[in-house]
């Protein structure tokens, strides 16, 4: 995307029009007072992006420091107010939603193994204590933490962006959030142990859906048909509890078995890790004509892009840095955190489109800071002086650099590399 698109689109987003006929019509505001919400928006965004925010009172301090005037400088109070109200919520999910729907571009290229499928969905959840006195909103699952919340994320790994997020109760049920199966049809899901649901599963196979889940330890279906990692059938264990093959009785490093729960038939990948000692098992309906065990593995691997947003969220978005006592305050200063890195990885992506996403988020007060700045003071003749100087930086200080031997065959790029052999 050119310099110029990127201005009218960030001009289209944050226009001053837009965002108060949203405000106004999720009542967020009533008549336009000296907090408008394009300085505010604007401003949070910045605050949350530094990655050193720890208070409200800061981000006060930030919405008055980057106000274009200063006779819209607020005090503490109102300032609390606005950002308290339920509204608020409702309004940064709105403008999420835009970003979700106006900002994603296809990044990758899927390899040959996966071109069969339209996305590549990956599914997970991150939780984090908030303070202890939303114990009643948030409960805990552990003892050890009064309150806490879970963000249920569903990721495109081809725009590499969040399509849908939900904030619940750490408590909550991970199951509830997965996508509904319909609308999965000639996609591929990849999610966590959590997510293991035969039922679903089922269903998603109905409806023309694939899916690759990590099995939990407590897995022991009847195996029907197994193989070896070399495709080499082993007669053998047919008809056995998956939990009576040990180490013992088969040492096949990779078992590539039928099996099946409760009339249900599947197909499950178990592997041995010597240097960890204990098993790995992976959930599918992919077939064995097409897709090998090592395929399998490869293919789940990809899920770490959901764990790295999530790491870049919480160490680089100030998703975990705030004490405050209001349940409105909590949820939308995450849909906050989400609106600000959604902006930052799309800014970022379409300036340097090799860009190291953990550089360009590390270094925001020198590429990212002085164009908000520029959409707060409204000199649109100057923007695209701004995202040329953003992208010549990017370009020169947040490329990716090559990885270590030991963790090359890790990365996205490597996993590619092998299901397009």
């Amino acid at each position: 995307m050119t310099i110029i698109a990127i201005k009218h689109q960030l001009m289209q987003f944050f226009s001053d029009v837009s965002l108060q006929k949203m405000a106004l019509r999720c009542g967020f505001i009533q008549r336009v007072r000296n907090i408008e919400p394009h300085t505010l928006i604007l401003s949070l965004i910045t605050a949350l992006s530094s990655g050193k925010v720890t208070s409200i009172a800061q981000l006060h301090q930030k919405f008055n420091g980057l106000c274009p005037d200063e006779k819209q400088h607020v005090s503490y109070r109102p300032f609390y107010n606005q950002l308290r109200k339920a509204a608020f919520v409702e309004f940064v999910k709105i403008l999420v939603r835009f970003a979700m729907a106006q900002w994603a571009e296809k990044h990758l290229v899927l390899p040959k193994k996966l071109a069969k499928f339209q996305n590549v969905i990956l599914q997970d959840g991150s939780s984090f204590k908030v303070h202890s006195a939303l114990a009643d909103v948030f409960p805990c699952r552990f003892q050890a933490t009064a309150a806490a919340v879970e963000c249920h994320m569903t990721l495109s790994l081809l725009t590499q962006s969040p399509v849908k997020m939900a904030v619940t109760a750490d408590t909550a049920s991970e199951r509830t959030h997965l996508p509904i199966p319909a609308t999965l049809h000639d996609q591929l899901l990849l999610a966590d142990a959590g997510y293991v649901d035969f039922e679903y599963f089922e269903q998603l196979s109905r409806s023309g859906g694939s899916f690759i889940v990590r099995g939990g330890k407590s897995l022991n279906p009847q195996i029907i048909r197994a193989r070896n990692g070399q495709g080499k059938i082993l007669s053998k264990l047919s008809d056995k509890p998956l939990k009576s093959v040990t180490r013992r009785t088969n040492r096949s490093e990779v078992l590539d078995l039928i099996c099946r729960r409760n009339g249900y038939e599947f197909r499950l990948i178990r592997r041995w890790f010597a240097e960890e000692k204990r098993f790995c098992l992976w959930l599918t309906n992919l077939s064995v004509e097409e897709f090998t065990a090592n395929d399998i593995m490869d293919i789940y691997r990809c899920r770490w892009q959901i764990e790295l947003l999530f790491k870049e969220l919480k160490s680089h978005t100030n998703w975990h840095r705030f004490t405050t006592r209001k349940e409105t305050l909590v949820t939308g200063l995450i849909w906050l955190s989400l609106l600000a890195l959604l902006l930052r990885r799309s800014l970022a992506r379409r300036l340097f489109p090799a860009v190291s996403l953990l550089k360009a988020a590390q270094n925001t007060e020198i590429w990212l800071k002085p164009i908000i700045e520029n959409l707060l003071q409204r000199a649109w003749s100057e923007t695209c002086f701004w995202l040329e100087k953003a992208k010549v930086y990017l370009s020169q200080n947040a490329f990716k650099t090559p990885q270590r031997k030991s963790s090359k065959n890790k990365t996205l790029d490597a996993c590619f590399e092998r299901l397009n052999s």
